[in-house]
């Protein structure tokens, strides 16, 4: 990409397209043996049908909640000068790193290394520890135009 005159400005938006454990959950919803004992459950007691349809309903709308969940949003500025609060375009890795309101205060990127080579982020103090918040890496070069 080409740099503007006063820099760059980066928008990332990151979407949960499935939950693998609500999605195991929904397959067992839907198989035979999970209708084969609502439908056992509505025959032994007809009055039960409307609410175990009910329950049915409600169990997959809740299952399905991750489905294409919004999960990062970020925007980043980069530019060329010198304005105390501006981040100033440079080359190198960038990361976003989404955590909890709670944990802001208290976060010290100090804790934490990129570790080039698997791409991930660890602990300084044990690189086999991942970091255990959802982040994003891109990275800035130098491109010489041919």
């Amino acid at each position: 990409m080409n740099v503007g005159t006063k820099g760059v400005a980066f928008r990332c938006f990151t979407v949960n397209v499935k939950n693998d454990a609500d999605e195991a959950f929904l397959s067992f919803l839907e198989s035979d043996v999970a209708r084969t004992a609502l439908k056992l459950a509505t025959v032994a007691q007809p009055s039960l049908a409307p609410f175990v349809k009910i329950a049915a309903g409600l169990t997959r709308c809740i299952a399905q909640r991750h489905r294409n969940a919004p999960v990062q949003d970020f925007y980043l500025g980069l530019d060329f000068g010198g304005t105390p609060m501006g981040a100033r375009l440079a080359q190198g890795d960038y990361i976003a790193v989404q955590i909890p309101e709670t944990v802001r205060t208290v976060w010290n990127w100090t804790d934490w290394a990129y570790d080039p080579h698997t791409g991930h982020i660890v602990a300084q103090s044990d690189p086999t520890q991942l970091i255990p918040y959802n982040y994003v890496v891109f990275g800035v070069s130098r491109h010489e135009g041919a």
